[in-house]
């Protein structure tokens, strides 16, 4: 399609695709750019992209397609005389749009395609400027030549600082402002008073900026028709934020208070977590201090991750840094110093939503003091491994270790043990996931949670 373009002409319309629906938008027409065959017989739509500024029933995206020039008798008119050609054209059966068609020139004036815009509500000045922007681009911004949307408002504005075009979006936004008939006012007079644009006009460079106008937040992008000093024309793109801002605003102090109850949650299990210390100097039955520590395990686990939700935004947590929390606590509380643990922890980078990553921390936290309790009866050192990973369909959680192993017929289903058991419903219940645990070969066992993502 392009082969028969010269580089610049190239450059030319390869720059004008990539702001093609910004400019759709801008002119608040349908905007496609035709280049002819070597042979005159037909054109090729280089590009072609429908505006959301303008209500249109969108037909078949031509982008890539060849039409026969005899079908496109304004297109071909204007290309072939070199000069902008306007008129009416059916759209559907019985209903017609506004065309507008530009020829499209290179740096020495000769015509190599042309540029066409139609749409139901014509705005000369619209369109015009919208061709002066699209054949004068130097380099397509992608903060500044962002799309537009539905609700947002535009305004040309001239070299004297007149605006001399708004649609009924900017004109309802002035008009919530009790600012009625807006086209022919100054913006560097009273009551709209934009200084941006004086400086856009001047320096020929694109701005944007928030400002508050009669009690109403405006989000404003100002940039040149022409990115030149004191070059002609320039866009405003209006937003009123005035109920975003304000939503925003909800969201943030909500965001406080959800912390600031994280932060209260840990401080209280802090408490209870003290409460069961004193408890358990205070047992006389080491039976009931192995239950007692075991607790407090369980409620440190939930601090921990209170903890990290308390500085960190709501409703996603970073799992591998709650586990090594709780590992880190675990081996320094409950490993006896005269025990010689060697101990490692490897994990993915992942990020889950609290109640599933709340479930694994106590997952991780019953799995450690399994091991600390029971796997090295009766020695005085052993291996201890973490590994956390993140595969394409699932979470895989492994704990290893090199002691003494699962006694002779060992069955999960049938161990008496509470925190195998509560490892086990909680992966299957919490987590939608699979619990196994078994001996190694090497010597000590390896306990697997499988756990599927997307659940």
């Amino acid at each position: 399609m392009l082969s028969t373009l010269t580089a610049e002409q190239k450059n030319i319309v390869q720059k004008m695709q990539k702001v093609l629906g910004f400019a759709a938008d801008l002119a608040h027409a349908r905007v496609t750019i035709y280049l002819p065959t070597q042979d005159g017989k037909y054109f090729n739509i280089f590009a072609e992209e429908y505006p959301v500024t303008q209500k249109m029933n969108e037909k078949i995206n031509l982008t890539g397609q060849k039409v026969r020039s005899v079908e496109e008798p304004i297109v071909w008119n204007s290309f072939k005389q070199g000069i902008p050609v306007q008129a009416l054209r059916e759209w559907a059966l019985g209903e017609f749009v506004h065309l507008k068609v530009y020829p499209l020139r290179d740096a020495y004036g000769k015509t190599f395609g042309a540029l066409s815009f139609e749409t139901r509500a014509f705005n000369e000045v619209f369109i015009s400027q919208c061709y002066e922007f699209l054949t004068n681009l130097q380099a397509p911004d992608e903060e500044m030549h962002k799309r537009m949307n539905a609700a947002d408002g535009l305004v040309v504005v001239d070299s004297g600082r007149k605006v001399i075009a708004a649609n009924n979006q900017a004109m309802g936004i002035f008009s919530n402002m009790d600012i009625e008939n807006i086209v022919g006012r100054h913006t560097n007079h009273m009551p709209i008073n934009w200084p941006l644009v004086s400086m856009v006009l001047d320096t020929g460079l694109g701005e944007s900026k928030e400002t508050r106008l009669h009690g109403i937040l405006l989000s404003i992008r100002v940039f040149p028709v022409i990115p030149r000093p004191k070059a002609g024309c320039a866009f405003v793109i209006l937003r009123d934020i005035t109920e975003l801002r304000q939503k925003d605003e909800e969201l943030n102090i909500k965001s406080v208070v959800i912390k600031e109850i994280h932060h209260r949650v840990k401080n209280n299990l802090q408490t209870i977590t003290s409460l069961l210390r004193m408890q358990e100097r205070r047992a006389k039955s080491e039976e009931t201090k192995e239950v007692l520590r075991d607790c407090i395990g369980r409620v440190g686990s939930i601090a921990i991750v209170h903890e990290y939700l308390s500085h960190h935004e709501e409703g996603q947590l970073e799992v591998s840094h709650v586990a090594k929390e709780i590992h880190k606590e675990l081996m320094s509380s409950m490993v006896s110093p005269d025990f010689k643990l060697e101990a490692s922890f490897d994990a993915d980078e992942l990020y889950l939503p609290s109640d599933r990553a709340t479930s694994i921390a106590l997952i991780i936290n019953e799995l450690l003091q399994n091991v600390i309790e029971h796997a090295f009866e009766g020695r005085d050192k052993g291996k201890l491994m973490v590994c956390f990973r993140q595969l394409e369909k699932e979470y895989i959680l492994e704990i290893m270790d090199d002691g003494n192993g699962l006694p002779e017929g060992f069955d999960l289903n049938k161990t008496r043990s509470l925190g195998l058991k509560i490892i086990k419903t909680m992966t299957e219940s919490d987590l939608a996931g699979k619990f196994t645990i078994t001996n190694r070969t090497e010597g000590g066992t390896l306990a697997r949670v499988t756990i599927p993502r997307g659940v």
